[in-house]
């Protein structure tokens, strides 16, 4: 490229071209720096990526970098070379591949060069030196069978959530015999009434290209107050649970607790979306809510209306954790009254099946759906392994 441009090896720089000497040492050009032990000459093209195919092994991607060609000089040797094309706006999930210009099959390819991964998406290193761009996929990482999976999931949980409540209203005399457990199943109700809600919103918006915008908009508000609703609803049941294992001789009163849970369970929710409604230029497209997913948006850092849901739930959770780790506790510690030490394969029996019908009904496996949110598809297999899991464990909120 050096030949053909009839550029020498002194510093050069028009409005698209730009030539630097770069002798062991770090150096920029435009917008891409250049870090390598070499005696190399950088010549950067500015709008060469406009002219040159974009593609990789048969796929189109987008690419809108500078093109950088490096080429060793005064008989150093081609060798390792670490770049980062500054600017680049990765989208997220998407990959992005550091390639090189074959000149013998006059195509782009990602031989002997690696990307710098999510948390690094503008860096790349070779092993040897060419005219490098980088390229982004046009679509994000695909999870094989996801769709397929979150709606059969998604259909046993209905369908499991609808007997649920009709199996509390058939029984309901015949196990509701104190106070207690009217409390704990009237949170059980409302979180399979409020799941089952959600999950029907969240049907709704299956295909959110062929949802009305009007539509999109309440579809996200019903969402975001449901899925709240429940996790309130699971910090109600915690704190019941709480209260018995604490408060062992003091009853609490039914009047104390049903304003306690209305409280909590109806009203919060209802403040937490009236309030991110109106803050986000009441439930403008784009501020609050997205057209192309009919949910709630991240911006970047902590921005977006996402965080109104997220730090809720995530505070939920964390309180939600505490309460299983004081129902472990207390079934690992004997009792006063306890004459000789428990069998220590029913105490381990005692706390897996706690840690297995609690988890689900307190909510606690939604910390796979904070990873979720933070891992990139591209981190594999990690990301994955995370999707699936989530998906599958989610199925089973109050099922069990």
């Amino acid at each position: 490229m050096i030949k053909n441009s009839n550029l020498s090896s002194v510093n050069h720089t028009s409005v698209n071209v730009q030539l630097i000497p770069c002798n062991s040492r770090n150096c920029t050009s435009f917008n891409v720096s250049v870090k390598t032990k070499q005696n190399v000459v950088v010549v950067a093209f500015k709008n060469l990526a406009d002219i040159l195919p974009k593609t990789l092994n048969n796929e189109t991607y987008d690419s809108g970098s500078t093109i950088l060609s490096v080429t060793a000089v005064n008989g150093t040797t081609s060798g390792a070379l670490e770049m980062t094309f500054v600017g680049i706006q990765r989208r997220r999930n998407h990959e992005m591949y550091c390639v090189y210009w074959n000149e013998n099959k006059t195509k782009w390819s990602s031989e002997g060069c690696t990307w710098g991964v999510a948390s690094n998406p503008t860096f790349c290193n070779c092993t040897h030196n060419s005219a490098f761009n980088i390229l982004m996929s046009k679509h994000p990482v695909d999870l094989p069978y996801m769709e397929e999976l979150t709606y059969v999931c998604l259909g046993v949980s209905i369908v499991s959530l609808v007997l649920c409540i009709l199996i509390e209203f058939l029984v309901w005399d015949t196990v509701v015999k104190s106070n207690i457990a009217n409390f704990r199943h009237i949170a059980l109700v409302n979180i399979s009434a409020w799941l089952l809600l959600a999950y029907c919103a969240f049907l709704g918006t299956a295909e959110p290209e062929k949802t009305n915008s009007n539509w999109c908009l309440i579809l996200t508000a019903v969402k975001h107050y449901c899925f709240l609703a429940v996790f309130f609803w699971t910090l109600c049941l915690s704190f019941l649970l709480l209260h018995q294992l604490i408060f062992i001789f003091e009853q609490l009163r039914k009047k104390v607790y049903l304003a306690f849970s209305i409280t909590l369970g109806y009203v919060c929710p209802l403040v937490c979306v009236a309030v991110t409604f109106v803050h986000f230029d009441s439930g403008a497209v784009g501020k609050y809510y997205s057209n192309e997913t009919c949910w709630l948006i991240y911006e970047s850092g902590l921005n977006g209306s996402i965080f109104a849901f997220i730090f809720p739930v995530g505070t939920i959770v964390i309180i939600n954790m505490f309460t299983l780790a004081v129902v472990i506790i207390k079934i690992v510690t004997p009792a006063v009254s306890e004459a000789k030490a428990r069998d220590e394969k029913a105490v381990v029996k005692g706390i897996i099946k706690t840690i297995v019908f609690l988890s689900p009904i307190l909510g606690i496996t939604w910390i796979l759906g904070f990873l979720v949110f933070w891992l990139d598809l591209t981190q594999r297999p990690y990301a994955q392994i995370v999707n699936y899991a989530f998906t599958i464990l989610n199925s089973l909120q109050v099922r069990v």
